[in-house]
Order: C-alpha cells, then sequence, then structure tokens
C-alpha cells in the first residue's frame, strides 16, 4: 500500500455528525474524500466519547475504517501510533487530518501527495490556505524516528496532549534533521484566521453557512480559491457568534493609570457593579448561545473590587461541562490578590479542568514610572510584583505581566522583556506587551509606533467580540462605549444583540466605515 489515511477522531463533538452538508455531515464527508486517497482509513479515537453512539453508526456502514482507540492521546503517543499502523499495512506515507474537516479539498491533496514524491519529502503540508482545505503527509520511516525523538529529546513537546499542529510542533524541535516540503497557496488566507472544522459551535457554523452560501452562489466546492475568496466575503462565515466576552462587572478602580478611561473622568456605564442576578442571567445565555468561549471579568474597571468576584469566577468555571468550554481572563492591578484567593480559584479551576488565565498591568521596571503611569503609590508597585508571585504559584504559565507600550515608557521596554521573558523571574517567561489604545482618540496619543497593517482586514472584535457594561448594555465594541448600543442582553436576548452587530460588519466588508471605525487602531488586533 503507497499510502494510508490516517484520521484523528478522539475529540469529536456533536457537531460532527449534524447533516448540514447536503444530508451528510462534516464526518462523513471527510471519510468520502479519504476514500479517495486509501484503501483503508485509520481512525484514531477515544473510549467513552460523548459521541461514540454517532460514531458507531457512521462507521459500521463504512468497511474501510479501522479503529485505534486509547484512553487519551499526546503528541508522543499520536506520532507513535501513526508509525505502528503504517508499518502494520506496509504502507510507505500517511495522509494525515482531523476528522472534522469537511472542507478536504481532493485537488489540494494530490497537488501536495504529488510535491511529495517529486521531491521525495518526509513530511509535506500546504501553508496560505484556510485550516481545514488540506492533509498532512508523513513518510513511515521519519514517523518511526519522530517517534522516538517524541519520547527522547522532545520529551517536553511529547508529552503535551494532541492538538491540530502535533506533529508539526514536535518536528520543529529538531526541523533541520527533516526534508520538509510545503505547497504554497497562490493568496495568503492565514489573517483571516478560517477555521473550517467543527470542533465548536463557531467553527462548525461558518462552515454550515460556507457550504450553503456556496451553493445559493453557485460556487464549486472543488476549488479551494473559489472557495476560500467566498468565505473571505460571506458575513455569515466571517461573523457567527462570539468567542470573547468581556464583562464590566466593576466599573471602579484602585488606579486611574493613565491609559484607562478612569483618568479622564470617564466610563461607558453609570452602574457601579453589576448585580449577581443579572451575571447569573448573562453567563446563561453565554453559555446557550456560544458553547466555548473566553470570558473576562475586566471591562472598564478593577474587577477584584466587586464583593461578589469570587463567586462570579466560580460561576463562569462552573459553566464547564461535556457541552461547553469556556475559559476564564481576569485582568487586575494586582492591589487586591491574595493567597486565599489564587487558592481557592485555582482548586476548583483544577477540579473542572478549566484554563484560567490572568493579566497583571505592571507597565514598568521601577517604582517611580509605575507610581506616575497608575497615579499611585510607589509602594503599590511591590504589591504588583508579589501578586504576579502569588498568582504564578497556583496558576503556572498562565500568569502574564503586562507592559502597555506607550511613550510615556518606551525607554523601558527592552529592560521589562528582558527581566520578565527570563525563565527565573517570577512569571516563568511569560509576559505581555500591549499596543496602546486610545479608544478612538478619547484618550491623549500615547502611541510609540504604528502596527497597523499595510491593507485593513474586517474587524476582528466585531467578528468574535461582546462588551458587556454593569446594566447589561452592549455596545457595539469596546471602541464604540459612548455611541449607540447595539441592545441589552438582559432585555433583549443576546441572539438579537449580536444580530445587530452584522450591519457594521457588512460596511466593513465594502470597505465603508463609521466616523469612528475610521480613525480606530484596534481592528486588527485579537483576544481568542
Amino acid at each position: 500500500m503507497k499510502n494510508l489515511v490516517i484520521l484523528y477522531g478522539g475529540d469529536l463533538t456533536v457537531h460532527a455528525f449534524e447533516k448540514v452538508f447536503d444530508k451528510k455531515s462534516a464526518f462523513e464527508r471527510v471519510l468520502d474524500w479519504a476514500g479517495l486517497f486509501s484503501e483503508k482509513i485509520i481512525l484514531f479515537t477515544k473510549k467513552s466519547s460523548q459521541i461514540e453512539s454517532e460514531l458507531s453508526s457512521v462507521v459500521s456502514s463504512n468497511p474501510k475504517v479501522e479503529l485505534v482507540t486509547r484512553d487519551s492521546w499526546t503528541k508522543a503517543l499520536f506520532i507513535s501510533e501513526i508509525s505502528s499502523v503504517l508499518k502494520k499495512h506496509d504502507a510507505q506515507s500517511a495522509i494525515v487530518s482531523y476528522a472534522d474537516t469537511p472542507f478536504l479539498n481532493e485537488k489540494l491533496t494530490r497537488d501536495l501527495i504529488e510535491m511529495h514524491e517529486k521531491y521525495a519529502a518526509e513530511y509535506s503540508f500546504a501553508d496560505g490556505f484556510p485550516y481545514g482545505l488540506t492533509p498532512e503527509l508523513i513518510e513511515t520511516g521519519t514517523a518511526s524516528i519522530l517517534s522516538e525523538l517524541a519520547l527522547s529529546n522532545l520529551k517536553s513537546e511529547g508529552e503535551k496532549l494532541i492538538d491540530r499542529e502535533a506533529i508539526f510542533s514536535v518536528m520543529k524541535g529538531d526541523i533541520n534533521s527533516f526534508e520538509i516540503e510545503t505547497l504554497i497557496a497562490d493568496e495568503d488566507y492565514r489573517l483571516l484566521r478560517f477555521n473550517f472544522e467543527t470542533s465548536s459551535k463557531i467553527n462548525f457554523l461558518a462552515c454550515k453557512n460556507l457550504f450553503e452560501a456556496a451553493l445559493a452562489q453557485n460556487t464549486d466546492l472543488r476549488e479551494p480559491y473559489a472557495l476560500s475568496n467566498l468565505a473571505a466575503k460571506t458575513v455569515s462565515v466571517m461573523q457567527t457568534v462570539p468567542a470573547f466576552y468581556n464583562i464590566q462587572i466593576s466599573s471602579r478602580y484602585n488606579h486611574k493609570y493613565c491609559y484607562s478611561l478612569e483618568s479622564i473622568g470617564k466610563n461607558p456605564c453609570g452602574k457601579e457593579f453589576m448585580s449577581p442576578e443579572d451575571f447569573k442571567k448573562i453567563l446563561s445565555q453565554i453559555a446557550d448561545f456560544s458553547e466555548n468561549a473566553a470570558i473576562s471579568l475586566s471591562a472598564f474597571g478593577e474587577p477584584l473590587l466587586h464583593a461578589d468576584f469570587l463567586d462570579f469566577a466560580s460561576q463562569v468555571i462552573n459553566l464547564n461541562d461535556e457541552n461547553h468550554k469556556i475559559q476564564l481572563l481576569i485582568e487586575t492591578d494586582g492591589q487586591l490578590v491574595n493567597e486565599e484567593l489564587a487558592s481557592k480559584i485555582s482548586s476548583l479551576a483544577s477540579s473542572r479542568n478549566v484554563e484560567v488565565n490572568w493579566i497583571v498591568y505592571l507597565d514598568s521596571v521601577e517604582k517611580s514610572m509605575y507610581a506616575s503611569i497608575h497615579n499611585c503609590a510607589e509602594s503599590d508597585f511591590d504589591k504588583a510584583i508579589l501578586s504576579v508571585q502569588i498568582l504564578e504559584k497556583y496558576f503556572e504559565g498562565h500568569v502574564y505581566p503586562q507592559f502597555m507600550r506607550m511613550k510615556t515608557n518606551e525607554n523601558q521596554l527592552e529592560a521589562f522583556y528582558r527581566f520578565w521573558n527570563a525563565k527565573e523571574n517570577p512569571s516563568h517567561g511569560q509576559l505581555i506587551i500591549q499596543k496602546y489604545n486610545s479608544v478612538c482618540q478619547v484618550l491623549p496619543d500615547l502611541k510609540s509606533a504604528d502596527l497597523s497593517p499595510v491593507n485593513r482586514l474586517p474587524c476582528w472584535h466585531l467578528r468574535r467580540d461582546m462588551t458587556i457594561l454593569a446594566d447589561g448594555s452592549v455596545p457595539f465594541c469596546f471602541q464604540l462605549s459612548f455611541g449607540e448600543n447595539a441592545g441589552n442582553i438582559l432585555s433583549d436576548g443576546i441572539e438579537k444583540v449580536w444580530g445587530s452587530f452584522q450591519k457594521i460588519l457588512e460596511s466593513h466588508l465594502s470597505q465603508n466605515y463609521t466616523d469612528n471605525c475610521s480613525i480606530c487602531d484596534e481592528s486588527y488586533t485579537f483576544n481568542f
């Protein structure tokens, strides 16, 4: 056997089995594609999968499919099993893909195979295309060598749980040892960050809506560039459901730092704190609407000043179950962080296997600059540093000291980076250099460098973000918090409010911008 298709289906969700692609599911479309290139299809799965019945139903009707089932999958195990099944079936190379990518393209796959064979490559992949259009190829001998490396020299990477870049993420640890070929797209779609897979509602809806748009406009699904270009101009593909919610639970601050609206006496909401009752209603709507998302409790205020902060954080964490994956983000000045708070949140997050990320505003490497930027006592700098140490103890690898890059502190940028990037320092090498945001010129112009792209893309925040103020009102984006609102999530409901965003995104796709959008310098920044 020359080529063997290997699919990873260990993390398939119910969306992979929804028959929305001309009465077929994403999983069925993947099997159809796989059958074009291999006499046998190897499917890696997990035991006790929540979609076991759906999986069994489809697999039982396809005699080509052979299952390899494990309790869990690390990158090392994934590569090791690829090596094993290639040897078992006497195959020369593996054509590898996730099993939830409904637009895997026959033409691009054949181009990739032809290139791989022509140049005697050990590993081949495509670059520049939207994710989900192409597989990757790896030779039998290469898989065997990489499997050994993942258990020895590259063990730290091999021990990580599998992800969609598992093979390459291990290989790049010793990349010069392999012959690698890349199929480059004629047009680069990477900046659009399309993910044509069905592991989440946001991506499933993008696939579903793209399929429907292609049928409506007679776009040939077999033509990858036509399909990609259609996606790039279709609002229902670009914008499905929010992936990031920034919720204002407190409008109060400990510090009036110079890059906050508080420093000029402005706040988009007159309500001081969000009520527990309103917060509970909002969370319920978010979970139902998005299923998977990141939730920040840090919009326009210091979240730890809320008397119910710990309960709010707990509610977000408790949203997680087999149908919902919700991350928690907390941005803070660190003044109210303590061992008890960190320990309680960490314990709950660990019990639910939930990712909690912390961003601590530091903005300086020394006390006097910190005090000047934050309009506070110099001793507060020590508290902020201590908060990083406390949080890193409980949330290792998920604590980020942040430097807001401005004209004010530009001369400290290199020193900040050098200190916090060192593994022996309190954050163990984690940090964020944040670009300055004047909030559509409401704040003074303190930007030290222009980072905007040459060609403007449709706003990421309109596509993926929702800011919710303490009274439940929803501005069209973080930048437009003083203008017309999209509605109120408590009275109008999340679906109606989100639907109001569409008209602005449509104008962006036509390169027509409102007054505020035309001067905005945040459209290219990305949260989650």
